[in-house]
């Protein structure tokens, strides 16, 4: 009975051990660690607002409220995401050359523009001939008239039998 109460100790033992080694790595960060590290990545990002101007593969133009022209490359995969077109407004965070965040500014209407072209005068449709009366169908032959069958005659009634009696 001894043995087996210290097996049972022992796995026990083992098992919250196990556990216990396992688990440590996964536990998440103190959110102190997060900001510090959040900080430092974006302390030498530039943030930008502005209007796209032009989507060539995966280069986007981006015109800020303020200074010259950018030229962005996102990836093809986050354009899909984001659904950009030209005339959205984004927000744009970059380090370098490589863009950390793309936001677009939700509640923004873009207002597409048509290319006026002078009109010119269409040609004149010419007119359709009449169209020719339908041809007179065929007549069909009259298929001539079956004979009625003769009636069968109804069959006599056999005469009595008599018995032996």
């Amino acid at each position: 009975m001894r043995l087996q109460n210290i097996k049972l100790l022992t796995g026990a033992t083992l098992s919250v051990l196990i556990s216990a080694v396992s688990v440590h790595p996964a536990m998440a960060n103190p959110a102190i660690e997060i900001a510090q590290t959040q900080t430092t990545t974006t302390a030498n990002a530039q943030i930008f607002t502005g209007f796209v101007k032009n989507i060539v593969g995966d280069i986007v133009t981006i015109r800020p409220e303020s200074g010259p022209y950018r030229t962005l490359r996102i990836q093809r995969c986050v354009l899909r995401i984001t659904s950009l077109v030209p005339g959205m407004k984004v927000r744009a965070t970059v380090s370098g050359d490589q863009v950390e965040n793309l936001t677009v500014i939700p509640n923004y209407k873009v207002v597409s523009t048509t290319v006026v072209r002078p009109a010119t005068p269409a040609p004149r449709p010419t007119p359709e001939p009449p169209p020719r009366p339908a041809p007179r169908p065929v007549p069909r032959p009259v298929p001539a008239p079956i004979p009625a069958p003769r009636p069968i005659p109804a069959p006599r009634p056999a005469p009595p039998v008599r018995g032996l009696w």
